[in-house]
C-alpha cells in the first residue's frame, strides 16, 4: 500500500510541477516531451491501481 501511495504522490508532484524525470536526461517538462509525459503519468497511476487491486484480491 505504501508503494501505491508513493506512486500517486509522485504522479501528483509531476503534474503540479509540469514535468518528469527522464533517465539519463534529468528533469524534462511536459512541453518538451508531451507523449512521454502522458505515458509516464498514465503508467504511474496504472501501477498504483493494479497494486491496490492486488492487495484487496489477496485479502480475501
Amino acid at each position: 500500500m505504501l508503494v501505491s501511495i508513493f506512486l500517486i504522490l509522485y504522479a501528483g508532484y509531476c503534474i503540479s510541477n509540469g514535468g518528469f524525470h527522464m533517465k539519463g536526461r534529468g528533469w524534462k517538462t511536459k512541453y518538451e516531451y508531451p507523449k512521454t509525459f502522458k505515458f509516464t503519468i498514465g503508467m504511474l497511476y496504472f501501477l498504483a491501481i493494479v497494486n491496490i487491486l492486488m492487495i484487496f484480491i489477496n485479502m480475501k
